[in-house]
Parts: structure tokens; sequence; C-alpha cells
């Protein structure tokens, strides 16, 4: 099934929602080629394992039709059957213009997929992931927006070998007149090998500074739950959870949350996971490697003592 693959750049470097998917690929041996969007200058995003077409639009300029319009021609000149994305915001406003053109629905929110000859079925986790379903796509175009850390990345060597195309500004381009860009310290909480996240059991804002030493001594990234980011904590580019962000660390430690369902969903693929909790009926003591029952914080003080 011939197959194209939507990237993103982040920070001139291929996104690793992209590089998730471009891994899937190859586990399933698809003829695939990548079409990467960005607005930044762009270095070693190629590969001699797939053809990548880098779109280079206006960063002063709202032109994603623009970007539609050119993956649009690259679908029908090579004949593609299948179009994969990562569920970003970029991701998902590409497919948005793309179900219009093919006037074909798109599956968002996969977390996995199989195909048989021409025969695909997607997997989707419905009620905070407490099921999946199964969807099969019998449209001649089939759109699929690939839920975060959904497949391993395996490793790609990456060079220089790809086409750029500068895509115009038209009347239907929108002006940029500001981009607030925050301010990130410390490792991504996408990306890092080590997450710590703060629940409702750290009793207050103030002691999210216990929460920051350890996440110093660990080289590890925070994250939170909704309940602490509505209170105003923490900012939401570090909520984990079903209307957050979906991580999949080698660590994952929980320091007083409880474990409902809609903050599982964004963590529960953790290889290992460490949960701190004085209930010791919570939740997230189901889905734990390691439990603490204890006062956070009284424990983790102790855990930064002995770090």
């Amino acid at each position: 099934m011939k197959t194209l693959i939507i990237g993103e750049l982040i920070n001139n470097q291929i996104s690793s929602g992209t590089l998730e998917i471009i891994s899937k690929a190859k586990e399933l041996n698809l003829d695939f080629k990548v079409v990467t969007v960005g607005s930044s200058d762009a270095s070693k995003i190629g590969s001699d394992e797939f053809t990548n077409i880098y779109l280079k639009y206006n960063p002063n300029k709202l032109n994603l039709s623009n970007c539609s319009n050119e993956i649009k021609n690259i679908i029908d000149e090579n004949e593609i059957k299948l179009v994969l994305s990562n569920s970003s915001y970029i991701g998902r406003d590409i497919i948005a213009f793309l179900s219009v053109d093919y006037k074909t629905s798109p599956v968002s929110n996969v977390g996995n997929f199989e195909i048989n000859d021409t025969e695909l079925v997607t997997f989707n986790s419905i009620n905070g992931g407490e099921a999946e379903y199964k969807a099969k796509l019998i449209s001649d175009l089939k759109l699929l927006l690939i839920r975060p850390k959904s497949f391993d990345q395996v490793e790609l060597i990456l060079n220089d070998n790809f086409e750029t195309k500068d895509i115009s500004d038209d009347d239907n381009s929108l002006d940029v007149f500001d981009i607030h860009i925050e301010e990130k310290k410390g490792p991504q909480l996408e990306d890092s090998k080590i997450v710590i996240s703060a629940g409702r059991g750290m009793v207050d804002a103030s002691n999210l500074s216990l929460i920051e030493e350890l996440a110093s001594k660990l080289n590890a990234a925070i994250g939170g739950t909704r309940a602490i980011v509505d209170a105003g904590w923490m900012p939401y580019s570090n909520q984990v959870g079903q209307t957050g962000k979906t991580v999949k660390p080698d660590v994952y430690i929980a320091c007083g949350i409880s474990g409902a369902t809609q903050h599982q969903v964004g963590m529960k693929d953790s290889k290992f996971i460490i949960a701190i909790n004085k209930d010791e009926e919570a939740p997230i003591f189901q889905i734990s490697d390691l439990g603490i029952i204890g006062d956070t914080l009284n424990v983790i003080p102790k855990l930064n003592e002995n770090l």
C-alpha cells in the first residue's frame, strides 16, 4: 500500500512523533515517502532509506492550506492510498484540508493499525482508555492521525538527502502578528527517559519545589495532572493525560496522583511506573510496578537527601 507520511519540523529537526510513524512504516515494510512541513531552515532530515520533501512555509504567514495543496499534488502523482500524520496541531490541520479535498473522513487518535493487502484496520481507545474499538477503512484514500507515543522509535541515520520546496503566499494566507514561545527548561516532557509528575497530593503549589529538586537530580522532565494545571500550579504544556500529553518514558514517577483513568491514558505505557501516595486504595497502584504508601511531602524530601 503506497503510503505518505506527513512529518513536522521542530527546532530544525524531524519531530519524535514523525520518527515513530516512520519506524512503524519500516516495521510493516510499507512503500512510503515523507513530506515534512516547517518554517525554519532544516538540516539532516533526509535519509537514504526514504525520500523526503521539505515544504517550507513563510513563518510570518499562516498558509497550511497551500501546504495541503502541494501535498495533494504529491498524493495524486504517486497514487498514494494511505496518509499517516502525527496528531499535532499542524498534522490535524493538514489532514482536515485533505479530508475535504478527497471527501473522506480521517480516523483520529489511532493507537495502532494493521494492513492485509488492501484492507486496513485501526485500533482506537475510547472511554478514557478503558475500551478499544476497531475500524475497517474502505475508502480509496485512507487518512490516519496517530496518537503520540503509540509506536517505538527505532534509530534512523538522517542526512542531507532531501528536497526543499518553498510554499508561496497568496490571498488566502493570513498574517501572523505575534508568536508566543513558552520558555522551557530541562528535559522535554515528550522525549525524556524519566518523567516525574505531580498531583493534588502535593497539597500546595509551593511544594512543587520538591519535585523540581528531584527532577534536577534525576535529569527528569516534570509533568502534572489536569487538576493542578487547572489550579494554575503549572502550565498546560506540562499536563499528562487524556486532554494533555502522552508520555512513554523508561521511568514514570507519580507523586501524589490518585491515578484516574483520564491520567492513566497519558502514561500507562511507561516502561516502569513508581507511585507515591498515602491512599493505599489509589487506582495508580493498580498499574504501578513499585508503590510507596506514604505522604509525598515526607517521602520526596528523603529521596532528595539520599540522591
